[in-house]
């Protein structure tokens, strides 16, 4: 019984050699026990010794397999089509994936097993704890969260607690490294085909329909001047036919026109800019655009040059001029030979080209100079230069006098592409590259005229192929499971020394091991205290202390700081 006055506690003995039959206690009779002196113990490695090491080293090594292995998959898988023979359904590539990472992180939870159970018999024996202490310890090593988190675990035991927490993080391996394997798409413009396009060609029998006229060129028909007007309005061309698909490049050699502009040495006619001078001001004309053929303005002759002047202004004096464009420029029609890619994709359709300015333009209104009529590819290239050069002729000006203010808009160049025109009440005219504008405008309404019946012609298209493939970010594999491997490895080293050093007995929380170390005189009379009811055994469980070690006679098992008697 328990005795208030002295601080101990009576019991029966039991009979043996020192008063205690002793056989119950854990022993190791093969391996030398460090004892309480925690001596480290380099000799008596025995075979259950070296397996309780290896168990551990395999589960690290197996991870670091598992690693590997989801690494090996997802490189099999980059770059592999979704769902596509010879790959794997894509929900079995995820399934696989996240196998891998879950079997990692139970792996090494094991291996951190070790670890734990190891700190487990480090925090008994380096100090004495009370019964409720060393329960909590206990609930600690069997990963009970609450045990973990809520007591004064962590004061008793913070390297125990600290791996155990350890261990309740390795899932986040399992929740990151499967999204390490995605999806994205791939785009292939390799594929070369046959495939059958336009032949791009005016010259030919199919060409016909563009001009006016008999044997000579007397003007072009409303379908020129439509295409034209919507090449040149929108700056754009045409959308043309899918000879190819949605998703395919194919190229034409076209022979057509352009206007070959002179900006050089060149001197407009006199007045063809207006009469005002804003360096004084007053009554006269204002002339922001105006473009003039070199001879009669109802001549229809596709040959013809034109002079080209543009301002940059407005009616506001002074005029901001650091912004647009001024100049002049003397252009002659020619003949030019266009290189176009025409690729769609998505349906999505971007033109690009080469032009190269080949031979004046053919005479198409009278003989020529062999006294021939004009050809049909004559006819064809000078209605579609006419109908260009139309939208580019005539004048925007303004004339000022002391009563009023006469705008004069007879051309559609203020429609053009490269016009920034104000829309205040103040008109303004801020010109871009006007040059190149005129250039592009003749290449626009050469692309958009392949829309027309040309003919057809056998060619080779470059198909785009898109495909969703899988795509494997390797950082977002090995970031996770290596930081896991690197301290999984640091706690396994620090077990090991553990192991060595204060658990020479090869002691696990097994019931056989449990029954050794609690079987000794001092568990069996403290036990015996329950017959004296729950009153008298609740305050011992918080002040009398236990320790794992030494019990005499070669044993191990717990052991009080208080006396007993017995």
């Amino acid at each position: 019984m328990y005795d208030p006055t002295k601080g101990t506690v009576q019991g029966r003995g039991w009979t043996g050699d020192d008063g205690y039959n002793s056989s119950s206690s854990r022993s190791n009779p093969v391996r030398k026990r460090t004892g309480d002196t925690l001596t480290l113990v380099r000799a008596n490695t025995t075979l259950s010794h070296i397996k309780s090491l290896l168990k551990p080293v395999a589960f690290l090594l197996v991870g670091a397999g598992l690693a590997i292995g989801h690494h090996v998959f997802n490189n099999w898988a980059d770059g592999r089509p979704v769902g596509s023979s010879p790959s794997v359904p894509s929900v079995w590539v995820f399934r696989v994936g996240t196998a891998f990472a879950f079997a990692f992180q139970t792996i090494l939870a094991a291996c951190l097993g070790f670890v734990i159970c190891q700190l487990l018999w480090f925090s008994t024996r380096r100090n004495f704890l009370s019964l409720q202490d060393i329960d909590t310890l206990y609930q600690v090593e069997r990963r009970d969260i609450v045990s973990t988190i809520l007591s004064n675990a962590i004061r008793r035991a913070p390297l125990l607690v600290a791996i155990t927490l350890l261990s309740f993080l390795l899932p986040i391996a399992a929740i990151f490294t499967p999204a390490s394997l995605g999806v994205s798409s791939s785009t292939n413009s390799d594929l070369a085909g046959p495939c059958v396009v336009t032949t791009g060609n005016f010259s030919g029998p199919e060409a016909t329909g563009l001009h006016q006229g008999g044997i000579f060129l007397s003007g072009f028909t409303p379908t020129v001047q439509k295409i034209a007007e919507a090449a040149f309005y929108g700056g754009t061309i045409v959308p043309l036919p899918d000879y190819c698909g949605q998703n395919c490049t194919y190229f034409l050699t076209v022979d057509s026109f352009t206007f070959s502009c002179q900006t050089t040495g060149v001197t407009l006619p006199e007045g063809q800019m207006g009469t005002f001078d804003p360096q004084h001001p007053g009554p006269g004309i204002q002339t922001f655009w105006n473009a003039t053929l070199t001879g009669s303005e109802a001549d229809s002759d596709p040959t013809m040059p034109f002079y080209l002047g543009w301002a940059t202004g407005g009616m506001v004096v002074p005029f901001d001029s650091s912004i647009g464009s001024s100049g002049s420029a003397y252009c002659t029609p020619m003949q030019a030979r266009y290189n176009f890619q025409i690729r769609k994709f998505n349906g999505l359709q971007t033109v690009s080209y080469n032009m190269t300015p080949t031979d004046p333009m053919l005479e198409a209104t009278t003989h020529d100079q062999n006294g021939q009529q004009p050809s049909t590819k004559a006819m064809q290239l000078g209605a579609m230069a006419l109908a260009t050069r139309e939208l580019l002729l005539g004048a925007l000006s303004v004339r000022t006098n002391p009563v009023e203010i006469v705008w004069g808009f007879n051309s559609t160049a203020r429609a053009a592409s490269f016009l920034n025109m104000g829309m205040g009440d103040i008109a303004t005219f801020v010109w871009g590259d006007v040059i190149k504008g005129v250039e592009e405008t003749a290449a626009n309404v050469t692309a958009s005229m392949l829309n027309l019946d040309l003919g057809l012609q056998n060619s080779t298209c470059a198909y785009t192929q898109t495909q969703l493939i899988y795509a494997y970010h390797r950082p977002n594999l090995w970031a996770p499971y290596g930081i896991a491997l690197f301290v999984v490895a640091l706690a396994l080293v620090f077990g090991v020394v553990v192991f060595l050093r204060y658990n020479p007995d090869n002691l696990t929380t097994s019931f056989a091991d449990t029954v050794g170390i609690t079987r000794n005189r001092d568990l069996d009379a403290f036990a015996r205290l329950h017959d004296a009811g729950r009153a008298q055994i609740e305050p011992l469980l918080h002040s009398v202390k236990f320790r794992l070690g030494d019990v005499g006679r070669g044993y191990i098992g717990y052991s009080t700081s208080e006396k007993f008697e017995h």
